[in-house]
């Protein structure tokens, strides 16, 4: 588990200049940046909270992630959006 990855990305997806504008078409680019695995990189490409929190992703970081994507914290194990 790369939480450390996880919890980097998020909040680079936030504080980052740009890069939340990038992410919908530089996606897999921008994982490549971060040390996380090939499963984990695929579970968030999918926004699969619960894949992430069933692997052992801290539910703060993945809140993080998911909202700063604009998904809803309610509506974040419901919602699957495909790169």
């Amino acid at each position: 588990m790369t939480v450390v990855g996880i919890t980097a990305l998020a909040r680079d997806l936030e504080h980052v200049p740009g890069l939340l504008e990038r992410w919908p078409a530089e996606r897999d680019d921008i994982l490549g940046g971060y040390p996380i695995s090939a499963a984990e990189a695929d579970a968030i490409r999918r926004n699969d909270a619960a894949w992430l929190l069933a692997a052992g992703v801290n539910p703060v970081a993945l809140r993080n992630l998911f909202v700063i994507q604009g998904i809803a914290h309610k509506d974040m194990y419901d919602v699957r959006i495909e790169p």
